[in-house]
């Protein structure tokens, strides 16, 4: 096989288990597309074999049946280069490579700033809630925060979206253990981290008293 033209999409050959083609191209920006073509004999899917800054593949396609197509989230984000991939059903058979080109502009990663927000630790325990504030780098979506304190996990909060310039406050709702881990202290030292799809973890602490 060769290489395949530009903006076409990642496609299965029909018999298990290999690509139309050992090469696919797309411009810096664009959201790939993979097909399982509608005579295919097995599932497909299309998973980088490098890993993003969220410790998770650069960029992956759903499992598709015969006749199924996807986009493959995380091609975006690509800056002009190579990128192997392959078949995570098929994974000693079944490879290819990505070659995004400098013909577009690769969209920037999601990536956020976060603040514990001044509070009394007297109100945290009462309310039973700690407040922090998000800022957008870059338009963000699916993030999660968890807070702890000396080790312990206070709670968490998920599925959070921000808009590139914006900040919102979030509350993470103590868990009974959370709020275990805050009676009769004076002061702590709080925690919070973040994580989100094809983004940077973030992480940012405070004390409170």
């Amino acid at each position: 096989a060769g290489s395949a033209s530009a903006a076409e999409p990642i496609t299965a050959s029909a018999s298990c288990c290999s690509y139309t083609a050992t090469s696919f191209t797309q411009a810096a920006g664009e959201t790939g597309t993979f097909v399982n073509p509608a005579d295919a004999d097995a599932f497909h899917n299309v998973t980088a074999k490098d890993l993003g800054p969220d410790k998770k593949p650069l960029f992956a396609s759903s499992s598709e049946p015969a006749g199924g197509s996807s986009p493959i989230p995380g091609t975006q984000y690509l800056d002009p280069g190579t990128y192997g991939f392959y078949c995570t059903i098929h994974t000693t058979a079944m490879s290819g490579q990505l070659v995004v080109d400098s013909s577009g502009t690769a969209v920037p990663r999601p990536a956020i700033k976060l603040g514990v927000l001044n509070q009394k630790l007297k109100a945290v325990r009462n309310q039973g809630k700690l407040k922090v504030k998000v800022t957008g780098t870059t338009a963000s979506s699916g993030i999660s925060i968890s807070a702890s304190a000396g080790g312990k996990k206070l709670g968490s909060i998920s599925k959070v979206s921000v808009a590139a310039g914006a900040s919102k406050t979030v509350v993470i709702k103590l868990t009974s253990a959370g709020k275990k881990a805050l009676k009769n202290k004076k002061k702590v030292s709080v925690s919070v981290k973040s994580s989100m799809p094809f983004g940077k973890p973030v992480s940012a602490s405070r004390k409170i008293q």
